[in-house]
């Protein structure tokens, strides 16, 4: 078993050594061992391997388009991985449950971050002013 956790806004992913009520022990590819709180685990999953999982999530996360995601997303407050399965289909696996996680993470115009794993859409005047604030820094 291996899972993706949240560490101070980075997305890890390992081997589940142990685990426990509140927290779980994690060895990462590098061989370090970490204790993560189980609030910090994003997605558990049995494969790919986490490095493949790392390496393919962003490559799909380029893929996925932010203005559909935005429109079909509920107005209410939502976990990723209930997008994903909007997007990808119901059997959306781990890779795509984390490129869902990361695009939406990387868009914070979009997407406000409500904890872990959650957020919430924009509204629709503050995206707009966002956009147009970053295309004018761009023009800039």
């Amino acid at each position: 078993m291996f899972a993706l956790f949240d560490d101070a806004g980075k997305f890890l992913a390992g081997r589940v050594m142990s685990e426990a009520d509140s927290s779980m022990q994690i060895e990462l590819e590098s061989g370090k061992r970490v204790k993560v709180k189980s609030a910090n685990v994003l997605i558990k999953f049995a494969k790919p391997s986490p490095t493949e999982l790392l390496a393919q999530a962003p490559a799909l996360a380029a893929e996925i388009d932010l203005d559909l995601i935005w429109e079909v997303a509920p107005e209410d407050e939502f976990a990723f991985d209930d997008l994903a399965r909007e997007y990808f289909g119901d059997k959306a696996d781990a890779v795509q449950q984390a490129a869902m996680l990361i695009r939406i993470y990387e868009a914070p115009q979009y997407f406000h971050r409500r904890g872990k794993g959650r957020f919430r859409k924009a509204p629709e005047d503050i995206l707009k002013q966002a956009l147009a604030a970053i295309e004018r820094k761009k023009q800039q």
